[in-house]
């Protein structure tokens, strides 16, 4: 990624941090909620990369996020949240 653009990402962080507010708030930020091993919340995407059973790999704002397992499902997609389900063994950030 661009010097600038990480330059830009960290600096809305502290602005969203300065205000009070949760880091989540920023639409930017890349948000992976897990809920147990059968379900992972994916949001703030940019875009599907990969889906196999076996994986399921996102574009992030500062690169590919990835859930590992077998039987995975996607159960809700829109353009900025994804819902998995199966059995999750990893995430990886890359």
């Amino acid at each position: 990624m661009k010097k600038n653009k990480r330059k830009k990402i960290h600096v809305m962080e502290r602005t969203v941090e300065a205000m009070g507010l949760p880091i989540e708030t920023e639409s930017s930020i890349l948000k992976v909620t897990l809920l147990g091993l059968r379900r992972a919340l994916i949001e703030n995407h940019k875009g599907a990369y990969a889906y196999t059973e076996k994986g399921i790999t996102l574009t992030g704002p500062e690169g590919l996020v990835s859930v590992y397992g077998c039987d995975l499902e996607i159960r809700e997609l829109d353009n900025e949240r994804m819902l998995v389900d199966g059995y999750i063994t990893g995430v990886t950030y890359e």
